[in-house]
């Protein structure tokens, strides 16, 4: 019956773990071809799991539910921006569970998160926990014990603050000029491309 009102009503939960495939890898190849697909979360220089998190956003009814494990470069990157904006300006973040470190699976080389959200309006109310040593057998006992409530509502960084930490930044903000509103120029060394 409900095939008949609505055929494509969209799933109830998405949960995965998507692919790291960074778009300017092989000359920009997989960028090119993606850029024209008008995904919010594109950046020439971001990850293709930035445009799963979209995709799985778009396969979830209202209020439905995604649970994915990514890299968390998304949290900081300068690339990651419209991915946190996405996040902010179109979904409820529910949890986030930063590894910082913390090897998830041995065959790893990124670092990675756990972010659950649902198709909702933003309630600003994100259970975040960095997990700073090796808990996965009891990683819900962990995240209570450590949680924190986060206010993630726009595309800055996304850091996993105590309420003092938060209190903290939050006066420095207030009183301070960030350092890109400085009148100055900073530049690194020589840069071979050489890892």
């Amino acid at each position: 019956l409900n095939e008949a009102i609505n055929p494509n009503p969209g799933f109830d939960i998405v949960i995965g773990n998507p692919p790291y495939i960074q778009l300017q890898k092989n000359g920009g190849s997989l960028s090119k071809e993606l850029e024209g697909q008008n995904f919010k979360t594109f950046e020439r220089t971001g990850d293709i799991y930035s445009l799963f998190y979209e995709k799985g956003w778009q396969l979830l009814i209202k209020k439905g539910v995604l649970c994915y494990i990514t890299s968390n470069k998304w949290m900081r990157a300068g690339y990651g921006k419209s991915t946190r904006k996405f996040f902010a300006e179109n979904t409820n973040p529910l949890i986030l569970i930063d590894f910082a470190g913390q090897k998830i699976f041995e065959s790893a080389t990124v670092d990675t998160n756990i972010l659950m959200f649902s198709k909702d309006k933003n309630r600003q109310q994100t259970i975040a926990c960095t997990v700073r040593e090796k808990v996965l057998n009891n990683l819900s006992v962990y995240v209570k014990q450590h949680a924190n409530i986060c206010n993630f509502c726009n595309d800055e960084s996304w850091v996993v603050l105590n309420e003092i930490e938060q209190s903290i930044k939050t006066k420095i903000e207030a009183i301070g000029t960030p350092l890109k509103e400085w009148n100055i120029n900073i530049y690194r060394g020589i840069l071979t491309g050489y890892n």
